[in-house]
This record gives structure tokens, sequence and C-alpha cells, in this order.
């Protein structure tokens, strides 16, 4: 194991943070109420609030001030009485703390009837700041599984020890927007199918694990959709700086490569892909990088939505089916959860139909080389990863109101570049990724057409400089770019019906302090900017730009530029 391996391991264990400093507190308020606190090292949370209707919501608490270890907090579902619905929108709001200590970033998610309502990470504290935050989620989505009483739970696993005190507290409630004349509900999933009923993560170590769902389902399906979650954990979780396992031990750096793809089955035939988005924890590399901003989407995942329409006729057939999905690529391992979304046709008991065209292979193709040169001194050049995959499913669907084609266009381009320049006292890596998706949907049915063209980028720029000087001590200096943008535009016919566009980007660096036990003695330099946008046809535009020094949030600055 080589010394920026170690030094990632010793990072992730909760390295002490700046204590915050003397600076005044001052307030940041967006357009759409998000606070931060300038002055401070307490997380900063640059997502926006969901949207509120101005209708009273009901509020239905899931549970209060659950304190966590390794076991799942359980709680009881049961739908607002006085709110029987339908809804203009429902939203899930998160409270999460720790106190003052040393603990590491923790998984957490929230399960409703098996379904998952969040999925995500915690920040870390120091013995000097006890982080805590809010945020939100629409989960309108998800109505049909809140119109009855459910079983849910909500796991944070976190273990304590002499040297991780640190507990994590959190409460969380579901708020109930009726519908009305001005805020209408929108259609939504008459079905919510879990992919493992009883709730829970399932691990996936390598291509050939996979999750099954084997279930029978309506008769009258006339579209479907399933939301996916692919979280690299353990040997995988830096799994964008991996090079190929024969070249691993040469250049200090994990095995098994950079080539990972989320990959979608329906009775064993290949029905859809999903991207894997390099989210990276708040002990991630280096855990000053993250404090007080954390990555994009640290605290809070979003799910990737796979389009399955052209499947509906088929199944509508009255036979179970099995909906698998796996992660071609995982290395110990990945944590995938998800849910089966489906449309139902109201004024028909029975569907029908077939795909009539289907070009996605099993696997992906990904192409991997190198030009890496070795001398008595160095080791030094690329190692490239690389892949084009475009393909189309096409299906036939024949409801009440007449036959709708449905074609899947679909293409992921990845790239991944790394440098290295690896000698005995040094290790230069640096790292250019990205994934650019791009779906494009077509309903044509028998009084319009349909488009919805979603495209999904997420380019991350890495550099890790390690020295280790003559007596064992040394640095590391981590540079690290993360910008997510998703695009959806809807035409109906020729016509833009709608069209939405969030961007979320970080830069961040800090340099750590090491002695010869690989033990972190302190950092400097940390420096961290971020900035999102939004705009969704029919809302208000939101925007906030914030900087960070040494720890310390040190501006926010809203609007939409």
């Amino acid at each position: 194991m080589g010394f920026k391996t170690l030094l990632l391991l010793a990072a992730a264990s909760g390295a002490l943070v700046s204590a915050a400093s003397a600076a005044p507190r001052q307030w940041a308020k967006a357009a759409t109420g998000t606070r931060v606190t300038v002055g401070t090292g307490n997380v900063a949370v640059i997502q926006p609030p969901v949207a509120h209707p101005d209708e009273a919501p009901c509020v239905v608490s899931l549970y209060r001030n659950a304190v966590f270890g390794g076991n799942n907090v359980n709680f009881t579902y049961t739908p607002p009485a006085s709110c029987p619905g339908p809804y203009a929108t429902i939203v899930l709001s998160v409270d999460i703390s720790l106190n003052a200590g040393i603990q590491y970033d923790r998984t957490g998610t929230i399960w409703v009837g098996g379904v998952p309502f969040w999925f995500g990470t915690t920040a870390e504290p120091s013995p000097t700041q006890a982080p805590s935050w809010h945020f939100e989620r629409n989960v309108t989505d998800y109505t049909s599984t809140l119109a009855s009483a459910q079983s849910g739970f909500v796991l944070i696993a976190n273990y304590t020890n002499p040297t991780d005190t640190s507990l994590i507290t959190s409460s969380a409630t579901l708020k109930f927007y009726p519908a009305t004349a001005s805020a209408p509900a929108p259609r939504v999933p008459d079905v919510v199918i879990p992919l493992n009923p009883g709730g829970g993560t399932v691990a996936l170590g390598n291509s050939s694990s996979v999750l099954n769902l084997t279930t029978s389902l309506p008769k009258n399906i006339a579209s479907a959709a399933m939301d996916v979650y692919l979280q690299s954990q353990s040997g995988d979780e830096f799994w964008y700086t991996c090079v190929p396992t024969a070249l691993a031990g040469e250049l200090e750096s994990c095995g098994g490569g950079t080539g990972r793809e989320g990959e979608i089955s329906i009775d064993g035939t290949p029905a859809g892909a999903a991207p894997v988005t390099p989210w990276i924890y708040t002990g991630g590399i280096d855990p000053y990088l993250w404090s007080p901003i954390p990555g994009a989407q640290t605290l809070n995942f979003n799910p990737f939505r796979v389009e399955l329409s052209p499947f509906a006729g088929v199944l509508s057939n009255g036979a179970s089916h099995t909906f698998g999905l796996s992660v071609f690529g995982a290395n110990n391992y990945f944590s995938v959860a998800g849910a089966l979304l489906l449309y139902l046709d109201p004024n028909t008991t029975q569907v029908t139909g077939s795909v009539t065209k289907n070009t996605l292979t099993a696997t992906p193709t990904f192409t991997v080389g190198n030009n890496l040169v070795s001398t008595a001194s160095a080791v030094k050049g690329h190692v490239y990863t690389t892949e084009a995959r475009n393909f189309e499913i096409d299906g036939s669907v024949a409801t009440s109101a007449g036959t709708t084609n449905y074609a899947v266009k679909q293409s992921i381009n990845f790239k991944n570049n790394q440098y290295f320049k690896v000698t005995a006292s040094s290790e230069q890596q640096d790292i250019e990724q990205n994934t650019a998706t791009v779906v494009q949907a077509i309903a044509a049915g028998p009084t319009k057409t349909v488009t919805r063209v979603t495209t999904h980028t997420d380019p991350l720029s890495v550099m890790i400089n390690f020295a280790q000087g003559p007596k064992g001590n040394g640095s590391q200096l981590t540079k690290i770019t993360q910008n997510f943008v998703d695009t959806n535009v809807v035409l109906d016919g020729l016509t833009v019906a709608a069209k939405s566009y969030v961007g979320n980007m970080i830069t961040t660096q800090d340099r750590l302090r090491f002695n010869s036990s690989f033990n972190i003695t302190g950092n400097s330099g940390q420096a961290s900017s971020a900035s999102f946008l939004r705009t969704v046809t029919g809302e208000p535009c939101y925007g906030l730009s914030l900087t960070s020094s040494e720890g310390i949030l040190t501006s926010a600055t809203p609007g939409c530029q």
C-alpha cells in the first residue's frame, strides 16, 4: 500500500477541523429561504429547499430526536386524516446534527414502505464544531406509498469508541400541501414498488452481483420508470482514482479501473443504463476540503431516473416479471437502492404491446490504455479509460386512448484521464473525468407527440500532490473541482412546454501535513468556492454563491447570475 493510499485512509478517520474564528455572524438569505451563517464553520448547505405552495400543509412526524448507533430506528407512518389529498406537493423535511467530537462521515437512509425517501451521507464534526444542517426533498412522486399506513425506518449507521465519540441526532417530517386551483395536483405514479420490499440498501460486490425483484404487476400499465441510487462504498469509494489492477502496485493506487456503469434488466433482457455519480463524502481524500462547504449532493443524493415505458405493454401481460439492478465494474462494493414507478390507464383493465427495437447490450465496453514510462527512479505517464455507448429501445403500447409508440434513445460518454508521476518519496496524480448522459424519450400518441430530452454531466477534476521528507514527515496538496449539471426540456410537438436547468459546482483545495507515522498533524491553505443555479419554468430562479477559508464560511451571495 502506497503513501497516498495510507493517507487517504487516515484522512477518512476524521481529522481535526479548524476552530471557528471570532468573526461576526452574518445571515445570507436566498430567495427561497435557504440560510447559511457567514463567519462560522457550520455546514453550509448550498442546495435550495423545495418550492412550497402557499397553502398551509398538514405535517406528519416520522421520527423525532432519534440518536443513531448501528441499528434501524423504526417508525410507523399514518396518513394525515385532515388532508386526504390530492396533494400539490409532499415535502420530506430532515434535520441532522452531531455533537462536537470526532466521527466518520456516515451513510443515511429513510425508508417508508420499503421505498427509499432519502439516501445521503453526513458531515464530519470536530472537537470544536458541532455541525447541524437541514435539507428537503420533493417526494410527491411517492404519493401512492403515502396513501396508506406504512412501516418505516431510518438508519444512519454510527459507531462510537474512545476515539470516535460524536453522536448523530435527527428528526424528520412529511409536509402535505393540499391541491388548489393555483397549485393543482401533478400527475404522479399510480404504483410505486421498491426494489428491496423490506427496505434497506443492497451491497453489490462485483459486476455479477444483482439486486433482483420478482413481482406481479397491474395489467394496465401505460408507462413506467425506475429511480436508482448507486453509492460507492469501501474499496469502490474512490473508484474515480483507480487504475487497472495490474498497474495498481507501481502507481500506488486502487485496482479495478474506473469503468463503472449501472445496468437495468427486465426478465434478463437489458432495459436501461445509469451513470455512476462520483459523489465525494466529507471525509473523502482530505476532510478539511469539505468543511464548511460539503461536496455536490454529498448530504442528499439525487437518484437517476431510467425510462422503461417501451416495456409497458409487455409488463402488462399478467405474468410475474423480474427487474435487475447491477453495477458493471463494481470492485467491492456499491450500495444500491431504487423503486419502480408505474403509471396506469384508469379506463381499461388490460394494456397490450410489445418491444419493437432494443439495441442495448448487456455490458458496456470501456477502452483502457496507458503510455506509462518506468525508469529506475520514477513511473510517469497517463492511464486513460473511455466509453461511448449509444442505444435505442422502442415499444408499442395499446391503451384505452389508442396506441402510443415509445422510443428511448440514450448516449453515455465516459472519459477518465489520469496523469501519474510516482517516485520513492512523492506522488502526483491528476484526474480529469466526465460522464455525459443524454436521454431522449419520445412518446408518439394518437393525438400528439411528447418528447423529453434530459442531459446529465458530472465533470470532476482532482489533483493530488504527495511529498515525503527525509525524516518521514510530509504533506499532501489536494485540489478538486466538482460540477453537476442537469437539464430537462419537454416538447409538446414542436413547442417547448417546460424546461429546467440545475448547476452545482464546487472548487476546493487544502494541504495536509503528516508525521512519519502518517498521522495527520494539521493543514493549511483551505479554501473553497461553490455556486448553485436552478431555473424551472413557472418558478422563481434560485442562485447562491459561497466561499470559505480555513474552515470558515467567508461569504454568501444570493442571486441568479
